[in-house]
């Protein structure tokens, strides 16, 4: 008798607990800010097929699934990578008459030797043939996929992963100038050495990840200790960026439940963490979105949390001073000379929902940066019950953003890590894909509309990766970057994308690379794509002429 009433107890106990974050999880999707928007703003989508569904094994695997943006043929229209969990097999997918479609067997992309998960890749032509690679890596350590003409071979690189850390989100770029590309790589401790998802002030607890220098000859070694970055924290990934406007790369470091830390590029291969509002304080900093989104010519940076879906009270674990805990959504305004303030309450995006990757892109070419957030735990139970919708957050004049998720056909039903943007049909706007963790990706084309845009073309290598592009037009001046790792153990296009919105008049296009070197080119056509390379070559063609 006893023992039923103890387990009578124990389902309305549980029941009562599913009401108690049932009512968090309602609370947390009911819009707080004024939602407002000209209709005419909203972009529309429409879903399409797209044949892959993640597979994940939540008792080996970390909660990511990553994905790629790649053009593997130089045709300016990207091809979409995915990685497969734990024994599952990694695919390549190409947009073709309307749809996508498995090209894997057609590329070569080299199947998994063991039981491994994929848990992070980026794109970025490590060889200089003119061709995009692939870097992936899983629990044993990275390895290229070079591209010849559009097929993969495959090989490996030695890791100095310490065997308590697993590798996760990836980033590239030429840190010391030398014309190679170099690695940061993100790790979490392994999932069976894991004690605990709210674990703050235990500073002995989590992975060690590495900052790799290429030595020429695409073999790296690591400079992790010597370069200033040896530290203790599970870490989801880091972006290399030119931060200040040094021509140096810099480098953003995102850590769950810890900090997200701004190191300064030294130029003599060390960095030097400099303070932001994050410094010293706690949160869940998990995706990571780069952009200029206020159009100031600095770049910007936007960071997930766990938002209002889940109490305080149980959100911030371990932290013993609650005033240095942070659930909100975080937007880094840069301010220059690495200075930022948190404008996300500013910005109306500070009070949403448990979130996974970020990112900005134009997605209705109005010439402001919008907000795609992915949504859902896959691993955290009451999402089993009550799924968030993930965001779709367009940008206003006032530099604030509005949920249009709904009315842009983009809502996902789904467990979402990232979503990916790209203009997969050519029509000069950005469609969009969700990548989700043991459900099926989603993929949507943009219906496009009336306004104008440039697509700028810099061949995905060292010299570009970081790169500073810069479009004044007839009205303003917009600003984008060629970074590899946004979003959450994903890489974007490398194809640079600006919404012009009604503007007619490109008077000039200026790229600052991550070695120094600077280009510009004036009065370019409007709703074009401008090859860099032959853009060049033309210059240095004219300017012989003229000299004969």
């Amino acid at each position: 008798m006893l023992k039923k009433i103890l387990k009578i107890v124990g389902v309305l106990v549980l029941l009562l607990l599913i009401l108690v974050l049932g009512f968090f999880w309602r609370d947390s999707v009911s819009d707080k800010y004024d939602v407002s928007i000209d209709e005419s703003l909203i972009p529309k989508f429409e879903q399409i097929d797209l044949p892959f569904v993640h597979k994940y094994d939540s008792k080996k695997s970390l909660p990511i699934a990553p994905s790629a943006l790649v053009d593997i043929n130089n045709d300016n229209i990207d091809e979409v990578f995915f990685g497969g969990g734990m024994g599952q097999e990694d695919a390549l997918l190409a947009y073709r008459d309307g749809k996508f479609v498995d090209i894997s067997s057609e590329v070569n992309l080299p199947k998994k030797i063991g039981k491994t998960t994929t848990v992070g890749v980026v794109s970025a032509d490590f060889d200089n043939n003119g061709f995009v690679d692939l870097l992936v890596g899983r629990e044993d350590g990275l390895r290229i996929y070079y591209n010849t003409n559009g097929k993969y071979k495959e090989v490996f690189l030695e890791t100095p992963v310490n065997e308590k850390s697993n590798p996760a989100g990836i980033t590239v770029g030429d840190i010391d100038r030398d014309g190679d590309l170099d690695i940061f790589l993100a790790t979490y401790l392994k999932k069976e050495l894991m004690e605990g998802q709210t674990i703050f002030e235990d500073y002995t607890y989590g992975s060690t990840s590495e900052l790799l220098l290429n030595n020429g000859d695409n073999t790296f070694k690591s400079i992790t200790k010597q370069a200033g970055l040896d530290y203790i924290h599970n870490t989801f990934q880091g972006v290399l960026v030119d931060i200040d406007n040094d021509s140096w790369l810099d480098l953003v470091v995102v850590h769950d439940t810890g900090e997200a830390r701004t190191y300064k590029n030294n130029g003599d291969l060390t960095f030097t963490m400099k303070e932001n509002p994050l410094t010293k304080k706690f949160a869940y900093p998990m995706g990571l979105a780069v952009g200029d989104y206020n159009n100031d010519g600095l770049v910007d940076f936007m960071f997930s949390n766990t938002g209002s879906t889940l109490p305080r009270v149980l959100a911030k674990g371990d932290v013993k001073d609650a005033s240095k805990f942070n659930e909100k959504w975080i937007l880094f305004k840069n301010e220059g000379n690495f200075k930022f303030t948190d404008a996300a309450e500013e910005a109306k995006i500070a009070d949403y929902e448990f979130s996974w990757g970020c990112t900005f892109a134009d997605l209705n070419n109005d010439g402001l940066q919008d907000l795609m957030v992915a949504e859902n735990y896959v691993d955290l139970a009451p999402n089993k019950l009550f799924r968030l919708p993930s965001r779709v957050l367009i940008q206003k004049e006032d530099h604030t953003f509005v949920p249009t998720e709904k009315e842009s056909g983009l809502v996902n039903p789904h467990f979402a890590i990232t979503s990916l943007v790209s203009d997969f049909n050519k029509d000069g706007y950005l469609d969009m894909i969700w990548t989700n963790i043991n459900t099926p990706s989603l993929a949507y084309i943009n219906a496009g509309g009336d306004n104008n845009f440039l697509q700028v073309d810099l061949k995905d290598n060292a010299k570009s990766q970081g790169a500073v592009i810069q479009v004044k037009t007839n009205t303003r001046t917009l600003t984008e970057y060629l970074v590899s790792g946004e979003g959450l153990a994903s890489d974007q296009t490398a194809l640079i994308h600006f919404g012009l919105g009604k503007d007619t008049e490109i008077r000039s296009l200026k790229i600052k690379y991550a070695d120094g070197d600077r280009c510009e080119f004036n009065n370019l056509k409007i709703n074009t794509v401008i090859d860099i390379e032959k853009e060049l070559a033309n210059k240095i063609a004219d300017t012989l002429i003229n000299e004969n």
